[in-house]
Parts: structure tokens; C-alpha cells; sequence
């Protein structure tokens, strides 16, 4: 399996740190924000997520987004992944700015084109490892077989091949976050988000972890977000982008 390679177009389609200094080359931008802000409201209270944030991420980076607590970082990727909107500013893929788009789209969009990873796995228990990589695939026009094909090749890549019919409980954390992995690749997206991957597990699966990630960037071109409160693994990736109470800092 391979992933899409970078381009100018948005279609459907610790050792880490030192192992890494050589990355995929960016190229045209993919994704660009300019003067974001989410504002989140109830009847009483104004409460302020993000404010004039403003990002241009190229084809085939790896940037990590750090901060503390509450400081907006989870909600910018949640705008990045399109799963949310912004309450003022612009989210432009491919120079197209998203507020045209329409729920259909932004859905098939997010499905072919948008990979997640969460700290949580969010596995599905009563699905072995196979059918959770599949699931994505299922609401494509792709037919069993080839989902099949493609579940077993991301998880090949992330080293699960012996696993394929073991459920989420009969797994360690590192290996149940690489099934995530697997099912957020296995659509070959052009973008892959990650948030606190390696949050919930040691510094050996989170060295694991972050092996297959520098992998898919450098080898397959996959642009590649990450949410982490890590600073190794965050001095690891191309760039890091920093929030404070909202606010771009650095």
C-alpha cells in the first residue's frame, strides 16, 4: 500500500528524534488558516478557544501543535480535520476556501482524504483487528475484497500482520494504537491527524509509535498533524506550532 504523494492539489484519493532529520520535502500548501477564531457560547458564559490563529501547512509536512492544558490545541485540530468550524477566519485547502463546501462534501472529504489517530484508539471491542481497519472503507463504493486487500496491507505496515484476528482487549496499548493507525492510513489519506498519540502509552510504544509516523511521512509523503504535550517527540517533527490560552505564540 502506498500513500498519495504530496502535490498542489487536495483530491480524493529519543532514537526518533535523532533518526529523523532528513524528512519529506514540502511542497505546494495544502492546507492554510487565516484569522481563526472559535468561540464557544451558552446562555452565560463567552468562552474564547481560539483567537487570530493563522497556519499554512505544506504537502508533506510533519508539524506538531504543543501547549498546555485549555489552550485550544484539540479544537484546532478539530478545525483542521474539518470535524468543526471556525467562528470567524478562513480554513482554505488547496487555495478553496471550506465555507462553501457542503455537509456532503466536507463528509466525503474527511473520509477519503482525512486520517485520525486518537489517544484513546477508539477501537470497536466486539470488531477483531481486521474489521476495525476496515470500516472506513465501508462507506466508499470499494467492494469486500478490496477491503480486505487493504486492511491487511496498512496493517502489514504497521506490523500487525500476525494479529489480523485478534480483538482490541487481546492487545497491548502500542499495539492497539497501530491498529488505529492502520485504519486512519488504510484510505491512503492526504492527511493524517493526530492527537496525543502516544498519551496513553510507555516511552517505548510511544518510540514506536512515532517510528510509524516519521515512516509514513518521509516514505509515503502522508502530511501528518500531531497534538502532543511531548517535547522529544515534538522536537522530532519539522516544525512545531504553539498555543497559549488560545493564541498562536510561536
Amino acid at each position: 500500500m502506498s500513500m498519495q504523494q504530496p502535490g498542489t492539489r487536495f483530491e480524493s484519493g529519543s532514537a526518533v528524534a535523532a533518526g529523523h532529520a532528513a524528512r519529506a520535502t514540502p511542497e505546494a500548501t495544502l492546507l492554510s488558516l487565516q484569522g481563526v477564531e472559535k468561540v464557544y457560547r451558552t446562555q452565560r458564559i463567552e468562552t474564547v478557544a481560539l483567537s487570530n490563529v493563522n497556519v499554512e501547512i505544506a504537502a508533506g509536512e510533519f508539524i506538531s501543535i504543543m501547549g498546555p492544558s485549555g489552550s485550544g490545541k484539540s479544537t484546532l485540530l478539530h478545525i483542521i480535520g474539518l470535524l468543526d468550524a471556525p467562528t470567524n477566519g478562513t480554513v482554505m485547502l488547496a487555495g478553496e476556501p471550506v465555507s462553501s463546501w457542503g455537509d456532503t462534501r466536507l463528509a466525503r472529504l474527511r473520509n477519503q482524504q482525512i486520517g485520525f489517530v486518537f489517544q484513546t484508539f477508539h477501537l470497536i471491542a466486539d470488531l477483531d483487528v481486521l474489521d476495525n481497519v476496515e470500516l472506513p472503507l465501508i462507506y466508499r463504493d470499494v467492494s469486500a475484497a478490496s477491503r480486505r486487500e487493504q486492511a491487511k496491507a496498512a496493517l502489514e505496515r504497521v506490523g500487525l500482520s500476525a494479529r489480523l484476528h485478534h480483538f482490541p482487549s487481546q492487545l497491548s496499548g502500542g499495539q492497539q494504537q497501530r491498529v488505529a493507525i492502520a485504519r486512519a492510513i488504510v484510505g491512503n489519506p492526504r492527511l493524517l491527524l493526530a492527537d496525543e498519540p502516544t498519551g496513553n502509552l510507555d516511552s517505548r510504544m510511544g518510540e514506536e509509535i512515532m517510528e510509524i509516523l516519521h515512516r509514513l511521512n518521509q516514505e509515503a509523503g502522508a502530511t501528518i498533524v500531531m497534538v502532543t504535550h511531548d517535547q522529544r517527540w515534538a522536537d522530532s517533527t519539522g516544525r512545531i506550532l504553539r498555543l497559549f490560552d488560545g493564541r498562536q505564540v510561536a
